[in-house]
C-alpha cells in the first residue's frame, strides 16, 4: 500500500489573477512542486517546470527541503535553457509568492498567473505531470537515497519529453 502526504495547511494570501484563463494558445510555462518519499520515509521535493504548448517538461530539481531555493533555482534553470514565457502559472504557495521568486519573473518581464485558491484543475498540466511521474515510476520502485532518486527522474522527465509524448500525439492524430 502506498502511504501518501497530506499537506500542511497553507497561509492564506489575497487572491492573485489567473491571466491565462481562457489563453488556449499563451505562450506560458506552468511550476509546481510534489512530494517524493525515500525508502527511509524521508520527504524529499520535486520542482518542474512546464511548457504547456508542447507540454514538455523545461527543468526540474529535487531537494531535502521545500523552500524559495528550489523553485528559483529551477526558473533560472529553464530560464537559462529555454525562451523565455510572457506568462509563469502557478499555484499561490510561499515559494512562489516569495520576493526572491516574484522578482526572478519581473527581471525577465514574465508576467505571473496565479490558480485560483483551491482550484487545483487551474495547474492540471503541471499537476498530471507529477501525477503520472508517480503512477509511472515513483511507486513502482524503492529509492534508497536522494541520488538513486535524481538519476530515476532525470530519465522519466527524458522519456516523458521524447518518447511518451511523440506516443500521445501520434494517438491523437491518429484518432
Amino acid at each position: 500500500m502506498v502511504q501518501r502526504f497530506n499537506k500542511p495547511p497553507t497561509v492564506e494570501y489575497k487572491q492573485r489573477p489567473n491571466l491565462i484563463k481562457g489563453l488556449r494558445d499563451a505562450n506560458a510555462w506552468s511550476m509546481d512542486i510534489t512530494y517524493l518519499k525515500l525508502n527511509n520515509g524521508q520527504w524529499v521535493y520535486l520542482a518542474s517546470v512546464l511548457d504547456l504548448r508542447p507540454q514538455t517538461i523545461l527543468a526540474h530539481q529535487i531537494s531535502a527541503t521545500m523552500d524559495t531555493k528550489i523553485v528559483v533555482s529551477t526558473m533560472q534553470r529553464a530560464l537559462s535553457q529555454h525562451r523565455k514565457p510572457n506568462y509563469l502559472h502557478t499555484d499561490m504557495g510561499s515559494q512562489f509568492t516569495s520576493f526572491s521568486f516574484e522578482n526572478i519573473l519581473k527581471q525577465h518581464a514574465i508576467n505571473h498567473s496565479y490558480s485560483k485558491l483551491g482550484h487545483l484543475y487551474d495547474n492540471a498540466k503541471i499537476e498530471s505531470f507529477h501525477s503520472s511521474l508517480k503512477r509511472e515510476m515513483i511507486y513502482q520502485f524503492h529509492f534508497p537515497s536522494i541520488a538513486h532518486l535524481i538519476l530515476a527522474v532525470s530519465k522519466y522527465v527524458d522519456w516523458f519529453n521524447s518518447d511518451r509524448i511523440s506516443v500521445v500525439r501520434r494517438k491523437l492524430q491518429s484518432a
